[in-house]
């Protein structure tokens, strides 16, 4: 029997378990058949929507709330079939169009002075536009932009095949860029998209 989660009235019927937190549980999930991102929480609900809200004011493109269930404490998000960025540089060095969107996403949050959380597992490429999928953020500061928080493992450095590794990629197959080559890739990218 399919497990089912009730929100709002409807039935979700859950596929497959997406990530566990301590404080959530992702589920991706079908009701009325259509795929659904739904996400149950310990804690920390509250905050969820309102950092979801303060995102989208700053103009961070996420995954669209579909439905809130604020007594069970769940939110129902669109669901976007594509990799994330991580699972994308799992299969070799991502091309421009990655940096491209990421960096326009980042002028957004520069303007907003929000920090996210810039590894490339909270980002999917959809289209040309860059998606953040957690929603947690702090304000940015001069100790955490993308130049300084995360932007190293957005390549096949020693940071990027690290957190690779961390999360259970197989990196036999990839290649190994040394630091002063991601160190040029960086300031090159920064210079660009800036």
């Amino acid at each position: 029997m399919d497990e089912v989660i009730v929100a709002k009235n409807k039935k979700f019927i859950v596929e497959t378990v997406k990530a566990k937190h301590p404080d959530h549980t992702t589920y991706i999930c079908t009701w009325s058949n259509r795929k659904y991102l739904l996400r149950t929480f310990v804690t920390g609900f509250d905050q969820a929507l309102k950092d979801y809200k303060t995102l989208k004011r700053a103009g961070i493109n996420m995954a669209k709330v579909c439905f809130h269930d604020d007594e069970k404490k769940i939110i129902v998000f669109d669901y976007f079939p594509e990799d994330d960025c991580l699972t994308a540089l799992s299969k070799g060095p991502l091309p421009d169009i990655y940096f491209d969107a990421l960096f326009s996403l980042y002028r957004f949050a520069r303007f907003s002075k929000v920090a996210l959380d810039w590894e490339p597992q909270n980002f999917m490429l959809r289209g040309s536009q860059m998606f953040y999928l957690p929603t947690k953020w702090a304000p940015l500061t001069e100790e955490n932009p993308l130049e300084k928080e995360g932007i190293r493992t957005w390549y096949l450095g020693k940071e990027g095949r690290g957190l690779l590794a961390r999360k259970g990629y197989d990196i036999s197959g990839l290649p190994s860029f040394e630091d002063n080559v991601v160190n040029k890739s960086i300031v090159l990218s920064t210079v660009r998209y800036w």
